[in-house]
């Protein structure tokens, strides 16, 4: 797989204040605007798979971290509870969800605005580009 073909899947915190505020992205269907910190807390480098899943709202995407970046990830929720979880595939946004609780188990579950269909589409992509870091990774 060529980099340049790579889906990159990176999640910003939402900003709590004006000065902390290094950009202002909007959601592609709702056209919710969510002011984000500028560094990504999770990265394509931070989780080891991802998944469809069926939970009772409907299919979503569920993101799988490694141990560190889980234990990592762990801290973050606890520490920003109640700001919205926002994710940017390969620069635009495309999901968010609120941090309603302590994210203690290394998964991560967001809805995309999107149909069924493009979510199929982006999680095989998704799938193929974190195979294809994690092979590189291994070398």
């Amino acid at each position: 797989m060529k980099v340049s073909d790579y889906l990159r899947a990176r999640f910003i915190l939402e900003s709590s204040s004006q000065s902390d505020m290094s950009a202002l992205v909007t959601l592609p269907i709702s056209l919710v605007q969510i002011p984000v910190e500028g560094d990504a807390v999770l990265s394509e480098f931070d989780y080891y798979s991802i998944d469809i899943a069926e939970v009772a709202l409907g299919k979503c995407l569920a993101f799988t971290l490694k141990p560190a970046a889980a234990r990592e990830f762990y801290q973050i929720s606890v520490a920003n509870q109640g700001k919205r979880l926002v994710l940017v595939l390969n620069g635009e946004a495309v999901a968010a969800r609120r941090i309603d609780e302590p994210i203690a188990d290394g998964r991560v579950f967001i809805f995309l605005e999107a149909d069924d269909e493009r979510l199929a589409e982006v999680a095989n992509q998704l799938q193929k580009t974190n195979f294809d870091i994690q092979k590189k990774l291994s070398r």
